[in-house]
């Protein structure tokens, strides 16, 4: 299985995960993007497993925008998307992560860019 590549869709989407920890340490805290998500979708702690829903959706066939080279750790590589969560709509920027070639993507950290 090859790593991302600018413009195509993330390899092994469909099986791509996000750990809890992510969420609640990160993500959606308030010393992480907590923030971003409460402002732009009035959305927060509550809403991970609708937002981890709506991303794991739109990422299947959003195209990958840029590609990191972590070696020896794997790549990162960020992918934008437009999500729709309590009827607000906006871009969101995620990021992923391969641990080597045949890994399912981690999603890294996600947050509104608008």
């Amino acid at each position: 299985m090859p790593y991302p590549e600018i413009g195509q869709p993330l390899p092994r989407a469909a099986d791509a995960h996000a750990p809890t920890e992510k969420w609640r340490g990160w993500i959606l805290a308030a010393h992480g993007h907590g923030r971003e998500w409460t402002r732009v979708f009035e959305a927060g702690p509550d809403d991970s497993e609708a937002i981890w829903q709506a991303i794991a959706a739109v990422v299947l066939d959003a195209p990958v925008s840029a590609v990191r080279d972590r070696a020896p750790h794997g790549v990162v590589c960020g992918v934008e998307v437009e999500l729709t969560i309590n009827d607000r709509t906006a871009r969101v920027a995620t990021a992923w992560h391969y641990a080597d070639e045949v890994a399912a993507p981690r999603l890294v950290t996600a947050y509104p860019t608008a």
